[in-house]
């Protein structure tokens, strides 16, 4: 009996607890003799209902936390930026502001916006949306021909270095820079670009600046045409909230106006100095 009790303690899923259990029937048969049998006998069929106690009130180990899952950042690689300016919504966005012409950065670093933006067309993968933002600079500080130089020159360069992707976004830039410019001669300018005539390349701002061109040449019909077009064949990823083509209108109209502006306050300039 002894061995057995001693088996008994040794399996336990708390060594102490089952020593004092030991120490109890030991007890009892010491007390009872042969009577002791129906107590051990309780005792044991109790144990299991005492271990599954135990195991149900031992504090169970806290899960530890997963670690949280950092956001997954859209890398903005040359394909992604390639896609977004295709998409026609940064050309959109400036028909749509308030204040064209106005040069809302740092007047200082006006000055060496044409610098920069020859030091970008040199490079080898020059980086398109720095581009456009040095280009949108010069326009809103009135450096339209300076831009519209720089940018000739660059293009004339890719297409002697056989480079057509590169030759193509530039040539977009100097149809945005001709459209900000605003004369009839610029805008006919513009028409004649290459890129306006490539289909090869699922490229929104193609039919939306031949919207803009021909609404500012009084083509309302033709202007719609285009307009329409642009609408179907923006990319549902990056579209905006559709506009009505009346809206639109009623934006080429008040760029049509700044131009004007513009240009008058040009013309006030220099014949105040020819007359000085």
């Amino acid at each position: 009996m002894n061995q057995l009790i001693e088996k008994f303690c040794n399996f336990s899923l708390a060594q102490r607890c089952f020593e004092d259990i030991g120490n109890f029937i030991s007890y009892v048969i010491s007390t009872y003799g042969v009577n002791a049998m129906t107590a051990i006998t309780c005792v044991i069929l109790g144990c299991p209902f005492l271990i599954y106690v135990l195991t149900k009130r031992r504090p169970k180990p806290e899960d530890k936390a997963e670690p949280k899952q950092k956001p997954i950042r859209l890398l903005r690689t040359r394909s992604f930026i390639i896609r977004e300016i295709h998409s026609g919504n940064a050309a959109l966005d400036r028909l749509l502001e308030d204040d064209y012409k106005q040069a809302r950065v740092n007047p200082s670093a006006l000055d060496k916006t044409d610098t920069l933006l020859k030091e970008h067309l040199q490079q080898e993968l020059p980086n398109l949306m720095i581009l456009q933002q040095n280009v949108a600079k010069l326009e809103m500080s009135g450096k339209e021909d300076d831009a519209e130089k720089i940018i000739r020159q660059a293009l004339k360069k890719a297409n002697e270095k056989k480079r057509p992707q590169e030759a193509y976004e530039i040539e977009m830039l100097l149809v945005e820079v001709l459209i900000y410019k605003g004369g009839d001669l610029d805008l006919e300018s513009a028409l004649k670009c290459k890129c306006l005539k490539d289909e090869s390349l699922r490229d929104v701002r193609r039919p939306l600046y031949k919207a803009i061109i021909y609404k500012m040449k009084g083509d309302t019909k033709e202007a719609e045409k285009c307009w329409d077009e642009f609408i179907q064949v923006r990319d549902p990823a990056l579209s905006r909230p559709e506009i009505q083509f009346e809206i639109f209108e009623h934006h080429v109209e008040r760029l049509q106006n700044a131009i004007q502006d513009v240009t008058a306050r040009k013309r006030n300039m220099f014949g105040a100095l020819f007359l000085s």
